[in-house]
C-alpha cells in the first residue's frame, strides 16, 4: 500500500543491504562435484556445518552458481 517512490526506496535500502552482506562474505569456490538437479549443470558451491550431534553426521549445503537452486543432504557415516 506504499506509493511508488516509498516502493522505489525500499527496494534501493534492501539491494544496499545485500551488496554490503556480499562484501564481506567470504568468496565461494566452486566444484563440480555435485549435479544440479533443475539445470544439469555441475557447477556449484558447497559447505557443511555440524546440524545435530557431534557423532552424527555432518550436513552438506549445495548450491548451483548458474541456476541458484539449493539443496542439503546429510553424509553417510562410514
Amino acid at each position: 500500500m506504499a506509493s511508488e517512490q516509498r516502493q522505489r526506496e525500499n527496494k534501493e535500502i534492501k539491494e544496499k543491504a545485500l551488496s554490503y552482506c556480499e562484501r564481506d562474505a567470504a568468496p565461494k569456490d566452486t566444484t563440480d562435484q555435485f549435479k544440479c538437479g533443475r539445470c544439469g549443470k555441475q557447477e556449484t558451491s558447497c559447505y557443511q556445518m555440524q546440524t545435530r550431534s557431534a557423532d552424527e553426521p555432518r550436513t552438506t549445503y549445495v548450491t548451483c552458481v548458474n541456476c541458484n537452486n539449493h539443496w542439503e543432504f546429510i553424509s553417510a557415516v562410514k
